[in-house]
């Protein structure tokens, strides 16, 4: 992932954030004990032909802690933040494990 268009954002809530490309928008959204940065391999693929972006899911990578009682829907509130931030109204989801559920 070494393209000069790959960036590493936070939004303003402190998600971290790996987006690159252009094209139609494509949000990755990883499972537990993992970052977005295991999406890199899918990343380097799809960065020619796709707006691409991975989220650090509360907890994980770059982005802050989760409330003390966290439920599925505070991950699903974080991608949507997310999405608002980076002016995205309609995106593909593509979720592994916990990823998938949030999706």
């Amino acid at each position: 992932m070494a393209d000069a268009a790959t960036i590493r954002g936070k939004a303003p809530d402190g998600t971290g954030f790996i987006r690159a490309g252009s094209g139609a928008p494509v949000l990755f959204i990883h499972g537990v004990g993992m970052n977005a940065a295991i999406w890199q391999p899918q990343i380097a693929a799809m960065q020619d032909r796709f707006d691409v972006v991975a989220i650090d899911m509360l907890g994980h990578g770059a982005s802050p802690l989760p409330p003390e009682n966290v439920v599925l829907s505070d991950f699903a509130d974080q991608a949507v933040r997310l999405l608002d931030h980076l002016g995205l109204d309609r995106v593909a989801v593509v979720g592994h494990s916990m990823g998938a559920l949030v999706a």
